[in-house]
């Protein structure tokens, strides 16, 4: 293999968020013996360059599943949803009191501050027995964040649109309208708990964003190992060389993987299973 794509979320990260100082010392390790490295995730390049080590290695890295691409930190390639569209969805949660965020590539997350009130009386409530604690804690700092919520928007460049509740009937039941008119729009429908929904622009995903990359340094998919574990890293599957689920993978992804790592993301999985494979 000459690069490794790794997702973040339930991969690089734990369920508290945590990015793992021993996988920093690994991918070094790897990035010496020439290995490339790239991360492909959800999250947007805001997101990624804050939590990410200074010092962790990293050639370039495809943000918002598909929308961004970048190389040394610079945007190469890139897309977002027609600004009528954003408004259209916004205002549909808003009729069913979804809590909402618009993301673009380069600002952290947004939602108005007008949608506070109903937002606080859903995600507010106690934590569920089927929401992870990582999650109940996001929509607490949620809540508190002095950048989040705002007096307007700005449609322009949205790159994500995020869905959170903690009635799991609630977000089912607005997942099951976004599935209905997906054929009908231009977006991809993804959920990473049954908490949570997420949209995205159709035709670009993570292997999109991975083709741009490769194209940048001349790989084909057989010299990719895809390390991931969840329904977003599905395209990534579909494609690479070699595929590996860790042990906490939605089943989508444990059954398409050609192997499994012996230890979850909070049990330094990937950091212990990539020094296992290659040092």
């Amino acid at each position: 293999m000459k690069a490794l794509v790794l997702d973040m979320d339930g991969t690089i990260l734990d369920h508290s968020g945590r990015f793992p100082r021993s996988l920093v010392a690994v991918l070094a390790a790897l990035k010496e013996r020439g290995m490339l490295i790239f991360f492909a995730t959800g999250r947007t390049h805001h997101e990624i360059t804050k939590i990410t080590p200074e010092d962790c290695p990293l050639d370039g890295y495809v943000a918002a599943s598909g929308m961004g691409v970048y190389v040394d930190g610079q945007l190469i390639d890139s897309a977002s949803f027609d600004p009528d569209f954003v408004a259209d969805m916004i205002a549909a949660a808003r009729r069913r009191e979804i809590y909402y965020e618009i993301h673009t590539l380069e600002n952290s997350s947004r939602t108005l501050l007008e949608d506070k009130e109903y937002s606080a009386a859903d995600i507010s409530q106690p934590q569920p027995e089927t929401m992870k604690h990582f999650e109940y804690l996001y929509a607490q700092k949620t809540l508190e964040s002095t950048v989040q919520w705002v007096p307007t928007l700005s449609l322009e460049h949205v790159v994500k649109i995020f869905f959170f509740s903690t009635d799991t009937h609630k977000i089912a039941s607005w997942y099951d309208h976004l599935k209905t008119h997906q054929d009908e729009s231009d977006y991809a429908l993804y959920t990473t708990s049954v908490h949570n929904a997420e949209i995205m622009l159709k035709g670009r995903d993570k292997a999109t964003g991975l083709e741009t990359l490769m194209i940048r340094y001349g790989l084909s998919y057989e010299d990719v190992h895809v390390v991931g574990d969840s329904m977003n890293d599905l395209p990534l599957f579909d494609k690479a060389g070699k595929r590996t689920a860790m042990k906490n993978s939605v089943p989508s992804i444990l059954e398409a993987a050609d192997d499994i790592t012996e230890y979850t993301c909070d049990e330094d999985g990937l950091s212990r299973y990539l020094a296992s494979v290659y040092l």
